[in-house]
């Protein structure tokens, strides 16, 4: 009898043994460690100064009644941390770190820690030191983020106004001055009323030449090179325009010749000046550069865009490398999905290969957005980036480097229960907090959501890492998570591919879950268990209930897109089984 035990013990170990190690090599998630490791874990994270991680898996652990003895003591610690690293940072005059940590203060229910600081008061720190920086795009971005508070004050419109008019920007003068009426402050008359003229509009555009020195085919060389637009945002040279325009000049993997030049308007045949690469965003197609030169024009945006299909627009740029070229048309759609992070406008206004990264203009003149793509197979198939979006990637592009943004790590759908959750990256935010796909995001520090865009916008005003304060529905149950933000990456599903597994990733890539019924070398038989509306799944014809499957799997990341063989059964279709290959692009746009 205890030979027979002990072979059954030895059988269940190997068992065990066996799904730990297809576990970490498929990226399949980690079991819970003991109680004992995870305190272990908690200080180890906390001396190493990560407090932020450790408040919010404390959070996790208490609410998945994982029994940590010593919970209360470790919390109290890592928001001693916090509280310590909130006074270095006033003591140091980093205020806008002080920011961040006063954010995921209040996201706990901890604001005290920061003592007589508020977040406006932090805010105009952070304004002044940008103003004696000379970083005024920057300062009239806090400055406005300080009148979205409650109770703005008449200096607080005043201080906004003045950068305003110090940056020639008479979108936001027009807009304050209407504001601040409407609030009973003293406001000036006409303010910037007069549209200005388009020679003086085009003044402030370039031409951006990428050279990439020779290109051999065949056995022939050609000159290589690549022709875009920009404009100019700031009087001391910097120059918006699109990441993909100068993309070899910052792309890592990139190993031939690269050297990036600008041609301002007017400019004599072979005239170029360099310029350098400041920041740059993947994300939003975004791209910051400088030049030595004293821009006769820059470009402002609004703070109040009430755009809609049918408004009158126009463009600049330099399509084909043909400079100075003007072109006029309408708004055709808002709301475009095809960006990773926020939405796009549709255009009706001629535009080709250079126009990439030129200003698009209201008929007022105000910059409502930033020229990005077209569609080489539908002529005159044009978007642009709507400049609510692009005035959110400016921080980032003027602190340099590539462009990093905050994100939950998990991606949801707009369903009839609100944002639900078809899928958390492993060892990401959502994941780490406990946060399981089928849960409803019905808040995120207080704001309720109901669209994806507007939670991506809500989660791009922080700064990782910090901490936000996200309410799940379950089963009926309202739970709180504290989630502590972390780097968003350039692209969720290749990292969701290197780390989880294929069948998992499936689900937010094509949009239908799917369930294993048997697999037989490298074919796997499936049934489709649920399929979300307007996914890729749905729009080929796929249903619940579908048996398939799959044949081929492959991803071309070079290409940015992966494809799916399966042999299907559709109920839609009586069953009868045909052969379907479902394509979709890597970058979908349902990660927050």
């Amino acid at each position: 009898m205890n030979g027979r035990r002990s072979l059954i013990v030895l059988a269940l170990a190997l068992l065990t043994f066996g799904c730990a190690s297809a576990g970490n090599g498929t990226g399949a998630r980690t079991p819970v460690p003991l109680p004992q490791a995870e305190s272990n874990d908690i200080n180890t994270l906390i001396s190493k100064g990560s407090y932020l991680q450790a408040i919010g898996k404390l959070d996790a652990l208490r609410r998945d009644n994982s029994g940590l003895p010593d919970a209360d003591k470790l919390e109290t610690q890592a928001e001693a941390a916090l509280g310590q690293a909130f006074t270095t940072s006033i003591a140091d005059k980093k205020y806008d770190d002080a920011l961040r940590l006063l954010d995921s203060a209040t996201a706990i229910g901890k604001a005290d820690v920061a003592g007589a600081w508020t977040e406006k008061s932090l805010l105009t720190q952070v304004a002044a030191a940008q103003g004696t920086a000379g970083d005024k795009v920057l300062e009239l971005l806090t400055r406005l983020r300080i009148i979205e508070l409650p109770a703005p004050t008449e200096a607080d419109y005043a201080a906004a106004l003045t950068v305003a008019q110090d940056l020639g920007n008479r979108a936001v003068q027009r807009t304050l001055a209407a504001q601040m009426k409407a609030h009973g402050f003293a406001a000036p008359e006409n303010v910037a009323d007069a549209t200005p003229s388009f020679p003086n509009m085009i003044s402030g555009t370039v031409t951006i030449v990428v050279n990439k020195g020779i290109k051999v085919e065949n056995g022939v060389g050609y000159a290589d090179g690549v022709i875009g637009s920009g404009f100019f945002i700031d009087k001391r040279g910097y120059i918006l325009t699109n990441h993909h325009v100068i993309e070899s000049e910052v792309d890592p993997k990139y190993e031939g010749y690269s050297r990036l030049f600008v041609r301002l308007p007017n400019a004599a045949p072979g005239d170029r000046i360099p310029a350098k690469v400041i920041g740059w965003d993947k994300t939003f197609d975004l791209a910051l550069i400088k030049t030595e030169v004293t821009p006769e024009y820059i470009f402002g945006g609004s703070i109040d865009q009430t755009l809609t299909p049918g408004d009158k627009i126009f463009a600049i740029g330099s399509p084909a490398g043909l400079e100075q070229t003007l072109t006029s048309g309408i708004i055709s759609a808002m709301g475009r999905k095809l960006l990773q992070v926020g939405d796009s406008m549709q255009v009706d206004v001629p535009l080709n290969p250079g126009n990439s990264g030129g200003p698009l203009l209201s008929d007022k003149g105000d910059l409502i957005g930033v020229v990005f793509a077209g569609i080489q197979q539908f002529v005159g198939l044009n978007f642009a980036i709507p400049y609510t979006w692009v005035e959110k990637a400016l921080p980032a592009l003027y602190k340099g480097g590539q462009a990093i943004h905050p994100w939950l790590g998990m991606a949801v759908a707009e369903t009839d229960k609100g944002l639900e959750v078809i899928y958390t990256l492993p060892e990401e935010p959502a994941a780490v907090s406990g946060i399981k796909i089928g849960d409803i995001i019905e808040s995120v520090d207080g704001m309720p959501f109901t669209k994806i865009s507007d939670i991506q916008d809500a989660i791009l005003r922080h700064v990782s890492p910090s901490i936000v304060s996200v309410v799940f529905r379950r089963g009926g149950t309202d739970s709180t998570a504290r989630v502590c933000l972390s780097d968003r990456p350039d692209s969720p599903i290749e990292l969701a591919l290197k780390r989880d597994t294929r069948d998992n990733v499936l689900y937010p890539l094509f949009g239908f879950r799917l369930q294993n019924v048997g697999t037989f070398l490298w074919k796997g038989d499936y049934i489709v268990k649920q399929v979300i509306k307007g996914s890729v799944a749905d729009e080929t014809g796929i249903s619940p209930d579908d048996p398939l499957t799959i044949q081929d799997w492959q991803v071309d990341t070079a290409k940015g897109y992966a494809v799916l063989q399966v042999v299907i059964k559709k109920k839609r279709a009586g069953f009868l089984e045909s052969a379907i290959q479902i394509a979709s692009y890597l970058d979908t746009n349902i990660f927050i």
